[in-house]
Formats: C-alpha cells, structure tokens, sequence
C-alpha cells in the first residue's frame, strides 16, 4: 500500500489538506506557489472578491494548460513529419 503525505497548504485566505504521494508533494508545492503569486497580482490589481480571482486563477490555468498540448500537438507531429521522411529516405536507399 502506498504512503501519502498529509500536505497542508493556505490558499486564498483557507486551509486545504491534500493527502499525496511522496513523488507529488515537490509539484503539489509548486503549484501552491503559482497559485499564491497569482492571487497576489490579482489582489494588486484591486480584485478582493476570493472567488473572483480563484475564477480567473482557473481560466489562467486552463489557457496555459491548453496552449501547452497545443504546442506538444505541433511538436509531436513535426517529429512525426521528421520520422517518416527519414523512414522514406532509408527505404528508397536500401531498394
């Protein structure tokens, strides 16, 4: 049975208890951080309503998220690209 780490961290004004695995708690961290920077700029910018900026947090996460699979969608298929027309040249070498 695997071990979780009992991980308490304050998010926007509350206490959250996430139960992780030993390998996560370094990215359970960091996301924290992220996140806290996040609320920081938006209570800078004047946004005090908690769920407002955890809103806007989400939708920031989200956009990124997806820009990333997007970018990982282009790379992935210009390696594609690159294999075959490497598997082509081998082909037409060796025939």
């Amino acid at each position: 049975m695997e071990e979780l780490l009992s991980i308490h961290l304050k998010i926007a004004d509350r206490d959250y208890t996430f139960k992780s695995p030993p390998e996560e708690e370094t990215m359970l961290r960091e996301a924290w951080r992220l996140i806290r920077d996040r609320v920081e700029v938006h209570r800078n910018r004047g946004m005090r309503d908690t769920q407002d900026v955890m809103a806007l947090i989400a939708i920031e996460c989200l956009v990124t998220s997806l820009k990333s699979d997007e970018q990982s969608r282009q790379l992935q298929n210009r390696v594609y690209d690159k294999v075959a027309k490497l598997n082509q040249l081998v082909i037409s070498t060796l025939a």
